[in-house]
């Protein structure tokens, strides 16, 4: 079965400014019925918020059987908030460069640059294998990029959310995201 899930990433906050900018997003989206107010679940020793009243009005697909969607709140559902430099992974990476256009799945090189970026260094760059144009790790996209910062919603087990709901919590933050999925 495994666990899905869905990352929006914040990547252009301060490590300073990441905790008040989650505690901001948290009372926004406990305000909303989006979440409980306190975590009361752990996932790999994380804490993570249950679902409120009004969290279907995040998802992709509305009309979708409400008993149904009730019945997989009893597993593990809820939303971390993650605060700190944090690398964001996706299972299935796939990008795509910007300079020539080739959709590509990275090679190990990828994962040592990652650890290099979460080691600190922020101007590490990546190289396209085609026309060989680096760009910062930090600017890569594609259908499943991965993100790189120190604020991130991490969604578990939650249905599809809509580009509405990913619209209006980065015009919350007032940054940029990155939408981060896949499963384990």
């Amino acid at each position: 079965m495994g666990d899905y899930f869905q990352k929006i990433v914040v990547p252009d906050v301060s490590e300073d400014e990441a905790p008040r900018l989650a505690e901001r997003l948290r009372d926004w989206l406990v305000a909303r019925e989006i979440i409980e107010p306190t975590p009361s679940l752990e996932l790999d020793d994380e804490p993570l918020y249950r679902p409120g009243p009004a969290y279907r009005t995040t998802l992709a697909q509305h009309g979708l059987d409400e008993e149904e969607m009730d019945e997989d709140l009893d597993v593990d559902i809820g939303l971390h908030i993650a605060v700190g430099r944090t690398v964001f992974w996706s299972t299935d990476t796939e990008l795509t460069c910007r300079a020539c256009g080739e959709r590509f799945s990275p090679g190990e090189d990828w994962s040592d640059a990652a650890d290099a970026w979460y080691e600190g260094d922020d101007s590490v760059s990546y190289a396209c294998p085609k026309c060989g144009r680096p760009e910062r790790l930090t600017e890569w996209r594609g259908e499943w990029p991965w993100g790189f910062g120190n604020l991130g919603l991490e969604f578990w087990n939650w249905t599809a959310l809509s580009e509405q709901f990913e619209r209006e919590v980065a015009e919350q933050l007032g940054h940029r995201t990155v939408i981060v999925r896949g499963k384990l």
